[in-house]
């Protein structure tokens, strides 16, 4: 079997708000969709991260790819991406990110070619379901609402979400609004949600450490679970936890510098970053030898990256929290069929062979960006 044909299509597809406007900063999501044929007639897709990957993979792998055999995952990886991050060419990670939807549609059409899901070619459950985090923004400071008012109505949206989804964690961002606010958010939010769902927030490294400092005294009574990257430095989040009790959670994939700082709790990441499956599966192993925790962040997934999530967290034991979840957020996901919710906490990935969706081509037509192969954007 021989890879005949690779199509990379750049797609911007509307996110959703609830009923109040949040704080997303993007009025679309970027994606890049894959289809990958072979002449033994069975095609897989992928879908990775940005609407430049698609140039990536159309200009520049594709050559590279065509007469594969689909089934050599390393071949390919090795004719499209560099084997080892050099920091004076930070440009090798865009291959590496574009890289990534290839590689969900090579493993498609492994399951296909096998008559099994991908969670089974991945080793087999560890789990029922796969979990997730309910998740939030701050409010659009053009909403409307007052700060005065943004507690009260972030800890309700936190509420809804939960009861929605059944998740047991509920994540989201700070560092948005003030520091008194983002303090009284946390607060309500806990009274809203009472003491059986774990609050994890994520500031993206907005505070700094007298902020944190701050904060963290002023929720020291809503039994926050986690701290997800709280200042820039991994040596003053180490201080936090210290001082704090706080667990912390880092971006940095670089064991090699996390190993120096004990207290660091956990690792987040993204299959995009890692070229895809294969990637982040090596980086669990790491992370979990290192004697840390690991979850899944979120790069806005569509219907394709959604399910290849789905699949690693009912077959990778590696994963210590549920993933991040966007998918209620997406304007459409691109894929037949209805989405695949998150209930009671968790989705359950269907047996069907590969990843188990279906492309929708006529949304992906709807919503590819000029100069794709489906070119009908609007």
């Amino acid at each position: 079997m021989r890879i005949t044909a690779v199509r990379a299509t750049a797609v911007a597809v509307p996110v959703r708000h609830p009923r109040v406007r949040l704080w997303y900063q993007r009025t679309h999501v970027p994606r890049t969709i894959v289809e990958v044929e072979t002449d033994a007639g069975i095609a897989g897709i992928g879908e990775t991260r940005g609407r430049w990957s698609a140039a990536t993979i159309n200009d520049r792998l594709r050559p590279r790819l065509i007469g594969l055999d689909p089934l050599d995952r390393e071949a390919a990886r090795a004719r499209c991406v560099v084997a080892h991050e050099d920091f004076g060419f930070p440009e090798d990670a865009a291959d590496r990110i574009a890289f990534a939807g290839v590689e969900l549609a090579l493993w498609d059409i492994a399951g296909k070619t096998a008559g099994k899901p991908l969670y089974d070619l991945l080793g087999g459950k560890v789990r029922d379901a796969a979990a997730f985090a309910a998740y939030g923004y701050p409010i659009d400071p053009a909403s409307g609402i007052g700060e005065d008012a943004i507690p009260a109505t972030l800890a309700a949206l936190a509420a809804e979400s939960i009861a929605a989804s059944g998740a047991r964690l509920y994540e989201f961002k700070i560092g948005r609004h003030s520091v008194t606010t983002d303090i009284a958010t946390v607060n309500a939010m806990r009274r809203a949600l009472g003491p059986d769902v774990a609050i994890h927030v994520d500031a993206n490294m907005n505070y700094t450490m007298d902020d944190a400092r701050r904060f963290l005294a002023g929720v020291a009574g809503a039994d926050l679970g986690n701290f997800e990257e709280p200042v820039e430095s991994l040596a003053d989040m180490e201080v936090l936890r210290a001082e704090f009790g706080v667990p912390v959670s880092t971006h940095c994939t670089r064991l090699d510098v996390v190993r120096r700082f004990a207290r660091i709790d956990a690792v987040v990441s993204d299959l995009p970053y890692h070229g895809g499956i294969d990637g982040i599966r090596a980086l669990m192993r790491d992370v979990a030898a290192a004697g840390r925790g690991f979850w899944l962040r979120s790069t806005w997934e569509l219907g394709i990256s959604w399910a290849a999530v789905c699949h690693l967290g009912v077959a990778c034991r590696e994963i210590t929290r549920g993933a991040q979840g966007l998918l209620n957020l997406v304007g459409d996901d691109l894929v037949l069929g209805e989405p695949w919710s998150v209930k009671s906490g968790g989705v359950v990935p269907p047996p069907t062979p590969g990843l188990g969706v279906e492309l929708d081509r006529t949304a992906l037509a709807r919503f590819a960006v000029p100069g794709s192969p489906h070119d009908s954007f609007a």
